[in-house]
This record gives C-alpha cells, sequence and structure tokens, in this order.
C-alpha cells in the first residue's frame, strides 16, 4: 500500500506494517482524514496506541506527514501512519486491523456512502474492522439546511426514523449492528477536532448526528 512521507508517496510493506502495529493496545483509524490532524491529535496524546489515517486526496496529508516524522521531543508521532487509499478500496494488508473506527464530519463519496449505506463504502468499512470493533460517525446536521448543495439533496436526512427504518438494515447488510443514534451539538463531543470542527466551535455549536454501529462476526 502507499503511505505519506513528508510531500511525496512511499511503498509501504506488509512486514514493515505487523512492525508498525506490534504490540499496541488500541488500532484506531480515521476515514477520511482529510488533512490528518485528528488523526495526529490522537496519535500524540495516546502513545500506546498505533493510528492510521485514511485518504485518497494525499496531498492534504503532507504537512501533517512532516511534523509526525520530527522526533518525539519536537512533535513527532511515530504511532501515526498516513495511508492514500479511499475507504471503498481498502489495501488487503489493512484487513482486520482496525480496533476502534472514525468517520468524522465525512463529505463527498464517503458522506453519501455512509448516509445512504452504500454497499461499497460501508463493506470497505466493515473490511478494516476486527468483529466486535466500534464505528463512530458523526455529521454535521447543517448540510441539510438551507441552501442544500446539489449534490446532496437527494440524500435523506439522518433521523432516528430513518437509521431504524432503512439505514440499520443496509448497515447489517454490510455487517454492522447499529447501537445507537443521537442527535446532539459539537459541544456534546468536545473530543472531535478537524480543522473543520475548531473552525465551527470558534463560531457557533454545530448540529450534530451521530451513529455507533458494532461490527458483526460475519462480512
Amino acid at each position: 500500500m502507499q503511505i505519506v512521507r513528508g510531500k511525496r508517496l512511499a511503498e509501504f510493506g506488509s512486514d514493515e506494517l505487523t512492525d508498525f502495529v506490534g504490540m499496541a493496545g488500541r488500532v484506531v483509524v480515521d476515514v477520511g482524514t482529510g488533512d490528518g490532524r485528528t488523526a495526529y491529535r490522537l496519535a500524540k496524546a495516546n502513545p500506546d496506541w498505533r493510528v492510521i489515517g485514511l485518504d485518497p486526496a494525499w496531498q492534504r496529508m503532507s504537512e501533517i506527514s512532516t511534523k509526525s516524522s520530527r522526533k518525539p521531543a519536537k512533535g513527532g508521532t511515530p504511532n501515526l501512519l498516513l495511508v492514500n487509499a479511499a475507504v471503498e478500496a481498502v489495501p488487503a494488508s489493512l484487513h482486520g486491523i482496525a480496533d476502534q473506527l472514525l468517520v468524522l464530519m465525512p463529505w463527498g463519496k464517503l458522506l453519501r456512502g455512509v448516509v445512504a449505506g452504500e454497499a461499497d463504502v460501508c463493506g470497505g468499512l466493515r473490511r478494516l474492522a476486527k468483529p466486535g470493533t466500534m464505528l463512530d460517525i458523526l455529521i454535521g446536521a447543517s448540510i441539510w439546511e438551507e441552501p442544500v448543495p446539489l449534490d446532496i439533496r437527494d440524500l435523506p436526512r439522518l433521523t432516528p426514523e430513518y437509521v431504524d427504518s432503512e439505514l440499520g438494515s443496509r448497515l447489517a447488510d454490510s455487517g454492522w449492528k447499529v447501537t445507537d443514534m443521537t442527535l446532539g451539538t459539537s459541544l456534546d463531543v468536545d473530543w472531535m477536532t478537524s480543522s473543520w470542527s475548531r473552525r465551527l466551535a470558534s463560531s457557533a455549536p454545530e448540529p450534530i448526528a451521530r451513529i455507533q454501529s458494532l461490527a458483526l462476526d460475519h462480512l
């Protein structure tokens, strides 16, 4: 698979991945990590974890990759790996690696995939997970307020009723069991530290739809 090293891509073999994971206390995968800042903060705050940021737009991760490669005393995080990949095409070497999965403020294909329960996206998430892994999806609900962007006008609004009647069964088809669905604000999830959420918190609380699911034993 390809990882981000500074301003370039590099191959990362299965043996290197095994060494990276090692005896990690927890492996967390941040899917659609964007600029990688959330993954970086998780890695820095939890040095016994291994944190993997996954995103196909690898250039956005270059700054954090450079910062992560420094010595730990200067902000480096040797327990962070930034992978150039989309969730619907997860590298085989990452299958079954995650103890926890995060999807924070997704957009584009990832947003559509989790809201509509599309098999390629939700199945890709399941392939990343060990059985029993928690999937935590947080979506800024203001995207459904007018003016709604053209590319998501056909997406159903995330409500408990929609999750119960439609999305839950679609997630189950991809190997997930919904355990909780809540509507709140960004103030309720103060650990969320993506660049977007921090900017939102500086103005007004963002309405948040949160879905938590467990990976079933079967794929």
